[in-house]
């Protein structure tokens, strides 16, 4: 094959791996505004369960600070869609902005999207430290870190809650085969371009 007709495969190969790395920014676009509600009804069952597994600290608290706690608890869940977008603009963190199997170490190795959902239910942890719940956690499920507290075990996130999720890793596939063929391509290209001296 002549270098002319392996360059006119890679621009249109080229033209097609555009196309769905704009389909892919889009779906994490997507993501931002599912990920509030998803993220609203983990924290909703983090409190109810925190506060059932720890009798003891909200009688200590009294109605009054036990009010203030629901007042910051709500103004969290107020706040999800901007701390969303604040957790997930970094477009450059997508996986299709990366080269593929990736490692940047400090847990970056976790799925992009299971990453955004811890990163945004996090922001529970400095309120119920707070207010005392992580005093006496049973388990580890809260982690102190540098920049405060984050969810350390598992955050089961429901994948059912975010239908771009799904949508993304099918189209991200496609992204990946394009990439390959668009590298294979390119090879081609030189050798062929080689040969042509």
């Amino acid at each position: 094959m002549k270098s002319t007709e392996i360059e006119m495969e890679i621009a249109t190969l080229q033209q097609r791996s555009d196309h769905l790395k704009e389909r892919l920014d889009f779906l994490i676009q997507r993501f931002q505004a599912e990920l509030p509600n998803a993220a609203e009804s983990w924290i909703k069952e983090e409190v109810t369960r925190q506060i059932e597994d720890c009798p003891e600290t909200v009688v200590g608290l009294g109605v009054e600070i036990l009010g203030s706690f629901k007042a910051k608890v709500h103004a969290l869940i107020a706040s999800l869609p901007d701390i969303a977008k604040k957790e997930t603009s970094d477009a450059a963190v997508g996986p299709h902005h990366r080269a593929p199997d990736t490692y940047d170490g400090a847990g970056k190795d976790e799925p992009f999207f299971t990453r955004a959902f811890r990163d945004v239910i996090s922001h529970l942890g400095p309120i119920l430290d707070e207010f005392g719940f992580l005093r006496n956690q049973k388990g580890v499920s809260w982690a102190r870190t540098p920049q405060g507290f984050r969810y350390a075990i598992d955050p089961m996130f429901d994948l059912s809650a975010a239908p771009s999720v799904n949508e993304y890793e099918r189209v991200y596939e496609e992204f990946r085969n394009v990439a390959e063929k668009l590298e294979m391509k390119q090879n081609e290209l030189a050798k062929a371009k080689a040969k042509e001296l």
